[in-house]
């Protein structure tokens, strides 16, 4: 059974937010976790005033450093890791949690603020090849906070 709320909505026990719900909460206070991989988030990242970047199979061992007074909006590429990541971080007690649904594809398609990297976009003459123009090898790549 669903169950609406003044953002978004509650189904199986997990919240989920449109592209613009998830904007007008960041705009008042939320933080963005985004789950999605190193070479993704070099090509298209969301431009929200707080973000932190856990991939999500490490984001369990991180999760530490996340607020627990704080809304929480899941986003990965599609919205498939955020249900698992969301159920993670309750069963480990946090209590404001919500799913970006579509994840970046909908923040996308929706034309909200994106910041993109030009030389980490994808090219190639036949999709099977296909690679970034900058170097994201790992002795290249930066972790942690953005």
């Amino acid at each position: 059974m669903e169950e609406t709320h003044p953002l978004g909505m509650h189904l199986q026990g997990l919240w989920f937010l449109s592209p613009r719900e998830a904007l007008q909460a960041l705009l008042q206070g939320a933080l963005l976790v985004d789950l999605r991989m190193d070479e993704l988030f070099e090509m298209k990242a969301f431009s929200v005033p707080s973000q932190v970047r856990l991939g999500y199979p490490v984001m369990a061992d991180q999760a530490a450093a996340l607020p627990k007074d704080r809304l929480l909006i899941l986003a990965d590429s599609s919205g498939v890791y955020t249900k698992g990541a969301a159920a993670a971080l309750q069963a480990l007690g946090f209590e404001q949690i919500a799913c970006l649904n579509g994840g970046m594809l909908a923040w996308d398609q929706e034309g909200l603020p994106l910041a993109t990297d030009p030389s980490a976009l994808l090219h190639g003459a036949c999709p099977c090849a296909l690679r970034p123009r900058k170097d994201l090898s790992p002795s290249r790549m930066t972790r942690g906070p953005r």
